[in-house]
């Protein structure tokens, strides 16, 4: 039985052990409270010994009154020729002054006791205060060590390296992203739209064209009978052609200098 309970014992101590050391607070509050408890003993054991020495005081105040009276009355009796009287009288003063000896003895031991006691009450108490403005400190320097640690734990957890990595795969992917748009949008664009837009540069060369035979015209470069006839050729070779072949062509008479739609003057 005395080694289970040794060793539960010291199971415990190396537990709370263990605690303890993981904080700090709880040893300085268990020797603030030791401290406070001492002090309350020493303030009742002081209060005790004042009490004792209050009362002896006291006691010895009324033996010394009676030790006064008792004298008067052996006096009075004295006077009165009552002698037996003043000898009894006497010896309750001689019994009063003997107890007030023992009282003033009892007295001067309780008050080197009260001083005593007084001096080690007020030891406790500046140790007291001394020791809970030291806990302060030290939890305040606990308290900025902590601090410093969890500071200094993050800022090792934090790379640059991986912060500059995932950076770049950020941009990288924003790219992607982007050129991804501008192919979808260029791979958006639909057959008919590109056709509409063939149809749209035909019909502005074919303005153009005009404009310019009859600017010829006015110059005496070209004939208004060849215009007409151009104009009716060109109609019908453009009914019948198709926007594909009509590029292709305008790429012939370009190449051997012959204006599409009709012949030089």
């Amino acid at each position: 039985m005395g080694r289970f309970t040794r060793a539960i014992r010291g199971f415990f101590g190396r537990f709370l052990t263990g605690v303890e050391r993981r904080n700090p607070e709880i040893l300085l509050e268990n020797a603030v409270q030791d401290e406070l408890e001492n002090l309350k003993k020493l303030q009742v054991a002081a209060a005790r010994t004042m009490a004792y020495e209050k009362m002896l005081t006291s006691d010895a105040a009324e033996k010394q009154k009676t030790i006064t009276t008792k004298e008067r009355q052996a006096r009075q009796l004295a006077v009165r020729g009552q002698r037996e009287a003043a000898i009894q009288v006497v010896q309750q003063k001689q019994e009063a002054q003997t107890n007030l000896s023992e009282i003033e003895s009892r007295l001067d031991e309780a008050r080197r006791n009260s001083q005593e006691m007084e001096q080690a009450f007020r030891e406790q108490e500046r140790r007291y205060n001394d020791l809970v403005r030291e806990r302060a400190a030290l939890l305040e320097e606990h308290q900025r060590s902590k601090a410093l640690r969890v500071a200094n734990e993050a800022r090792a957890d934090i790379s640059l390296t991986d912060s500059s990595r995932d950076l770049e795969k950020a941009r990288q992917a924003i790219r992607q992203a982007s050129f991804e748009a501008q192919a979808v949008g260029q791979l958006g664009t639909s057959e008919t739209e590109r056709q509409i837009a063939a149809v749209e540069a035909d019909v502005k060369r074919l303005d153009a064209e005009r404009e310019l035979e009859m600017m010829e015209v006015q110059m005496g470069l070209r004939s208004a009978a060849s215009l007409e006839a151009g104009e009716d050729d060109g109609a019908d070779a453009s009914s019948q052609q198709s926007p594909a072949e009509r590029n292709d062509l305008r790429g012939d008479e370009r190449e051997g200098g012959e204006p599409y739609g009709g012949k030089e003057a």
